[in-house]
């Protein structure tokens, strides 16, 4: 009897051992996997400055990208800005709905980091404030053309330009 009961006690302690075990094992094989993934994406990287510190002057120091299909897209945006009103960010949209993006902006607001949700919407940065600089990663769409903005209130119709995936 004290066989069996030490046998039973052996099978319970190593049964719940293993789960742990396997969970640990799953968690590193799938950082591996992820690591790899990551390493075998062909990224297109590129700097944009935003420049300028009034309305007339801002602008993107960059007017046009052009990437191919399916690339991962790394954008790294510089806000070279000093006034406190110079907030910018980039805003990957469907080519002629620029402005449409642009007016629900303003009513996205500051709460939405005037990024509406908005289907011609295909990546958007984050606010860059003054002297800030921020990153954006995403995908790019199926070969086409397509526009990029800023969609903080009023720097859109200045700051913009055109996107082109090959």
């Amino acid at each position: 009897m004290k066989k069996i009961t030490y046998l039973l006690s052996i099978a319970l302690f190593v049964s719940c051992g293993a789960p742990k075990e396997n969970k640990e094992k799953n968690n590193v094989e799938n950082e591996i996997q992820t690591q790899v993934a990551e390493t075998e994406k062909n990224w297109e990287e590129f700097t944009i400055g935003a420049v300028g510190n009034t309305m007339a002057e801002m602008k993107y120091d960059v007017s046009n990208i052009t990437v191919s299909e399916g690339s991962w897209v790394r954008i790294t945006l510089v806000n070279e800005g000093v006034d406190l009103a110079m907030l910018h960010n980039i805003v990957f949209v469907n080519y002629g709905t620029r402005k449409e993006v642009a007016t629900e902006a303003i009513t996205a607001g500051s709460a939405a980091k005037y990024v509406p949700n908005n289907s011609n919407v295909i990546a958007a940065s984050d606010l860059a404030n003054p002297g800030e600089t921020i990153t954006l990663e995403f995908e790019a769409p199926k070969k086409g053309n397509y526009e990029f903005i800023c969609t903080y209130p009023g720097h859109s119709e200045i700051m913009r330009g055109y996107f082109f995936v090959k």
